[in-house]
């Protein structure tokens, strides 16, 4: 199972001569002697402070690992704050922005840019991971993760990493028994992980300045909108006694040398694990599309896939369709595309009941046409003066290519009301609105309301991520989507205008 040892590196409130900011640099230090890669997120803001304090002697120990950005930093606006009320292309060139201030502090402390983002706290934004999608970075503690799966996850163009994470290390390297007590819980977990076939796992070794420090400033300095220092509260938490440092020094020396010396582990960095599972099929078979479209017409919902995104699908069963209009059959592949989910919202009542093969055709060179412009899928397409939203496309143009498959013909096909986005859209919306629309440190007049809905929109992206594509055309339906009763073929057969069948010509 590959580990990643991650520490998220913030804390800019201490005086210089407290010792915080050595202490990345004796982490770093440990984990080079030991032999493992450890992953420091590391916030903007940190690092432009410890250039202020000329500490190069760290940045030097921290060079041998790796460095990603753990957004700007304490202070606001936060990115839901910088996101909110944002279009979806608005958003996205705010976080290019916003990203480009840290690659900057990176690239004068470091001489490198991020390998990866992250979240910090609740701070999350769906166009915050495209742009790391843009730049072709991981993204880690995605917010959610497909049901049944343990894969890390695509979303939004990038490949992200759930918080499946082993932690509780933060305050305890220098309490030796409590340590001693954590490192068994650890072995525990590894061991039940390896016996259920687990490929990757997140350590959280610490928040470096948690090892010495006694409490966490973040709560009073964020508070309500406000961005305050400790100057400003005349206070700061205290710091542990100086002696208890080597203990700590110690204890973290035996976290490592136990990751690095257990047989069935190996520690990456996020970089590493990136190309682990970044591995994308190049295009999309006419036995997935088959098979896609099958289950696509049953459940007549957004379906996820073991292997590719609806949205890459939909642009797939669009251009096979294309095709047959135009050469006379399905292709036996067509190309992945890499798209984004709509930037609006699609319709969901039935606007056009009914669509011609000719009117079908010109849904799907909108389609491919907007997908090649804007590279995200259109919310919504033209039909004799009425809108048909991306979802029912979707389904139109599934039922179609199994339509095709049989080497049936339609006159007419019906457009059936669906779901916006698949069902895993609400477990973003629920988090989103549980742990960003009521975090404390939000202004009282905050709303997540708009950056909620991009961030549904954008399940479209989604798919699990392999260090080996799977082989064959069957969908993983059952654990990927909500499984609607199969109609029996008696009831597949009644007429068109009853339930949407393809209508022989």
């Amino acid at each position: 199972m590959y580990v990643m040892l991650v520490f998220d590196t913030e804390d800019v409130y201490y005086r210089s001569e407290c010792g915080i900011d050595s202490i990345p640099g004796w982490l770093a230090e440990i984990m080079t002697d030991v032999g493992v890669t450890g992953t420091f997120f590391v916030m903007g803001e940190k690092v432009r402070s410890m250039l202020e304090r000329g500490r190069k002697d760290v940045f030097r120990k921290m060079l041998k690992h790796d460095l990603a950005s753990h957004q700007q930093g304490n202070r606001h606006p936060l990115i839901p704050e910088v996101l909110e009320g944002k279009s979806w292309d608005d958003g996205v060139a705010a976080m290019r922005k916003y990203e480009d201030w840290v690659t900057e502090a990176f690239v004068e402390a470091f001489r490198r840019e991020p390998v990866g983002f992250s979240r910090h706290n609740c701070y999350f934004g769906p166009q915050h991971l495209a742009v790391a999608g843009e730049r072709g970075l991981p993204y880690a503690y995605q917010v959610a993760s497909i049901p049944d799966s343990r894969q890390p996850m695509w979303y939004a163009g990038a490949l992200t990493f759930a918080e499946h994470m082993f932690a509780g290390f933060d305050c305890i390297y220098s309490r030796d028994d409590v340590f001693e007590a954590r490192l068994k819980d650890l072995d525990r977990h590894i061991t039940k992980r390896l016996e259920e076939n687990w490929e990757w796992q997140f350590v959280f070794a610490c928040h470096p300045v948690r090892v010495m420090s006694r409490g966490w400033f973040e709560h009073y300095a964020l508070a309500t909108g406000n961005t305050r220092t400790t100057q400003d509260l005349g206070w700061e938490y205290g710091l542990k006694p100086r002696a208890e440092e080597a203990r700590a020094q110690a204890n973290f020396r035996r976290l490592c040398q136990y990751l690095k010396q257990h047989p069935d582990l190996q520690v990456v960095g996020i970089s590493e694990a990136a190309r682990l599972f970044g591995a994308q099929a190049t295009d999309i078979t006419r036995d997935v599309l088959t098979h896609y479209a099958i289950e696509m017409a049953q459940k007549e919902v957004p379906l996820l896939h073991s292997t590719f995104s609806p949205a890459e699908l939909a642009c797939g069963l669009a251009e096979s369709l294309l095709h047959l209009r135009d050469d006379g059959g399905l292709p036996e592949a067509v190309r992945r595309r890499n798209v984004l989910g709509p930037k609006e919202r699609p319709v969901l009542a039935v606007e056009k009941d009914l669509v011609t093969g000719d009117e079908l055709t010109g849904l799907c060179r909108q389609m491919v046409e907007g997908v090649k412009k804007d590279g995200a899928l259109p919310a919504n397409l033209a039909a004799g003066g009425a809108r048909v939203g991306i979802s029912q496309f979707a389904l139109l143009a599934a039922r179609a290519y199994q339509a095709a498959a049989r080497r049936e013909e339609y006159a007419r096909l019906q457009v059936i009301e669906s779901p916006r986005y698949p069902e895993i859209a609400w477990e973003f919306d629920r988090w989103i609105q549980r742990y960003i629309g009521e975090h404390w440190g939000m202004p009282l007049d905050f709303s997540c309301d708009r950056m909620a809905e991009h961030a549904r929109l954008q399940t479209w992206t989604i798919k699990p991520a392999w260090q080996r594509l799977p082989q064959g055309p069957v969908c993983d339906g059952p654990k990927y989507g909500p499984r609607r009763p199969v109609r029996s073929p008696q009831a597949s057969a009644r007429p068109a205008a009853r339930r949407g069948q393809a209508r022989k010509a």
